[in-house]
């Protein structure tokens, strides 16, 4: 987990910060978790049983992402197991938000990215010939007059997607409104987060078509300073969402 949260091209960087939130989560609920007494519960040593199991199959068939995942079920037995039902029931969300560190496979991150990936190129090359900009797509190889962009895996929006899930969970947990206004808010992150990446690759392009190809690449500070862009534009379109849903009709 700390080589997927620390790499280069890390969908979770965010992954340091999870336990933080939920430690916070769990904080607020202090006054309600002292009149409570731990009861314990049998289901929680069957949930650790499940997970040990579980990180077993996992590590003599090398499949590390059921061994990360056994971590997760062994926190769900655990806090069962010490604390009992009604315990458990009171921490059901800052629990269920663990599972936002965990990542997903490799395999099924590069399933999901590749059709994001097209439908930002497409869209993002559609905008900036609107533009009057000559380019030529093929694939995810664009060209125009300053230079060659190659669309990576990290532009497919997938990060931002994951992103804007662990700011997007806790807004819709925080805000004082109705199941089915938070339920909007969760629904809304995976469109406001395909539009941001959307947004991104046609400043790339005219970066690029301006300033030359050099100015665009993954090392450039403007290629950092658009992903900054995208990210503060989703965050504050998924605020703005999350203010409407509060509004009193």
């Amino acid at each position: 987990m700390i080589v997927r949260f620390g790499g280069v091209d890390s969908y979770y960087s965010h992954g340091y910060l999870i336990p933080f939130i939920v430690a916070f989560l769990i904080w607020r609920k202090r006054e309600r978790l002292k009149n409570m007494s731990p009861t314990g519960s049998k289901w929680g040593l069957a949930i650790i049983i499940l997970a040990l199991l579980l990180h077993l199959t996992g590590t003599v068939l090398y499949v590390f992402s059921l061994s990360g995942f056994s971590i997760y079920l062994l926190i769900i037995g655990a806090t069962l197991f010490l604390f009992g039902k009604e315990i458990a029931k009171e921490l059901a969300f800052p629990l269920g938000y663990i599972i936002l560190m965990f990542p997903l496979p490799l395999a099924v991150m590069t399933a999901i990215s590749f059709p994001l990936k097209l439908v930002a190129v497409k869209l993002g090359s559609s905008i900036v010939r609107m533009l009057g900009v000559p380019i030529l797509r093929e694939g995810f190889n664009i060209s125009v007059p300053g230079g060659n962009l190659v669309v990576g895996n990290p532009c497919s929006g997938l990060r931002s997607i994951l992103s804007f899930f662990v700011v997007g969970m806790l807004l819709a947990y925080l805000i004082p409104a109705s199941f089915p206004r938070k339920a909007i808010l969760i629904l809304s992150i995976i469109p406001v987060a395909i539009l941001s990446n959307i947004i991104r690759v046609p400043l790339l392009i005219l970066i690029a078509y301006h300033w030359g190809q050099p100015a665009a690449s993954p090392e450039s500070p403007l290629h950092t300073l658009t992903g900054v862009l995208a990210f503060l534009l989703g965050i504050g379109l998924l605020l703005a969402i999350s203010k409407i849903l509060q509004w009193k009709s």
